[in-house]
């Protein structure tokens, strides 16, 4: 049939061999679309993008708020302060990584942050 619709080359040798695979499950599932964000990359290369980020994050605390924070609270308000900060700076480095090198707003509070965070990555769920 598909000779006298375009030009092939004659055949030599007909072989009989089939392939038999199993025809492939469609789930939609939640879980398994969030996945799916997962699967471009190896889970070594998913933690060391973390670990970038959270390094980014903690470098940014460190190079920013190091002056501003000398002398002013005591050591238990100084830790709190600086662990709101570092999880601040890797959320908005993570939105950052999430948006594609989008810049938001650095004055964005806690929360909007935690709002834009989770929004990037039910994006991500809903691009795979």
């Amino acid at each position: 049939g598909r000779l006298k619709m375009t030009s092939f080359t004659m055949p030599i040798h007909h072989d009989r061999t089939v392939l038999v695979i199993p025809k492939p499950g469609t789930k939609s599932s939640l879980i398994t679309q969030s996945e799916k964000v997962l699967d471009p990359f190896s889970p070594g290369v998913w933690a060391l993008l973390l670990a970038t980020i959270a390094v980014t994050a903690l470098l940014s605390v460190w190079f920013n708020m190091g002056k501003r924070m000398r002398g002013r609270q005591s050591g238990h308000v100084r830790k709190r302060v600086y662990a709101r900060f570092c999880i601040d700076e890797f959320l908005q480095k993570g939105i950052f990584f999430c948006s594609a090198g989008v810049e938001q707003d650095e004055g964005a509070s806690l929360p909007h942050k935690l709002l834009m965070f989770g929004f990037a990555f039910f994006t991500l769920i809903l691009v795979s």
